[in-house]
């Protein structure tokens, strides 16, 4: 939940990853946009140009593709104190591929195209932080693709219980099929046989 105003909710998220930071060095951060936006409202579509970045103060939100007749994938969720972004387009400044959609009401920080990597030529602390980012990404994406490649479609519902343990009640079961890669009803199946083996 939030805590305190949005700087410094964000400094408290960017200590996190490179403890010292001083309140002189996260001073651009303070130029970031808050916001809010509705249930449903997009962040990011596929296809904008040079897209920037979000931080997530309070709420929820899904990165989601498209697929052969507009199927939706979903790819991951965040919430509370989380960056999210298209990395690549915004690292390439090329369009998007993701679409970053709120499932609850969200309040964010909004942080314009280029700045982050801009900050990150400036400010050896600002390099730390993105890189810190970017691992924590390359991680998550590692998992997402061993689970996808490997694991059926009940170990993949087993690993969003895990990865997602704090917020997996907060998210809609349709959501959460399509992350798993599965319909709804046989998401419903898959949860009914765990449940009954538990």
């Amino acid at each position: 939940m939030m805590s305190g105003s949005p700087f410094e909710q964000f400094a408290a998220f960017a200590r996190e990853r490179v403890p010292g930071m001083t309140d002189e060095e996260l001073a651009p951060a303070r130029r970031f946009r808050a916001a809010k936006a509705s249930k449903g409202d997009y962040l990011t579509r596929v296809g904008d140009a040079n897209p920037g970045s979000s931080f997530v103060m309070r709420g929820l939100v899904r990165l989601v593709i498209y697929g052969a007749g507009g199927r939706e994938r979903v790819n991951g969720f965040a919430s509370e104190n989380a960056l999210v972004c298209p990395y690549r387009a915004m690292l390439t400044r090329t369009t998007s591929d993701w679409s970053i959609q709120t499932l609850e009401p969200t309040w964010y920080l909004a942080i314009a195209p280029g700045v982050l990597p801009a900050l990150a030529r400036q400010s050896r602390r600002w390099r730390d932080f993105t890189t810190r980012l970017t691992e924590e990404k390359l991680v998550a994406a590692e998992f997402r693709t061993r689970t996808l490649l490997l694991d059926d479609a009940t170990e993949r519902y087993r690993s969003f219980l895990e990865q997602y343990a704090a917020i997996a009640e907060r998210v809609p079961l349709a959501q959460v099929a399509a992350y798993v890669g599965v319909t709804p009803e046989a998401l419903s199946r898959i949860r009914r046989r765990m449940f009954a083996a538990a």
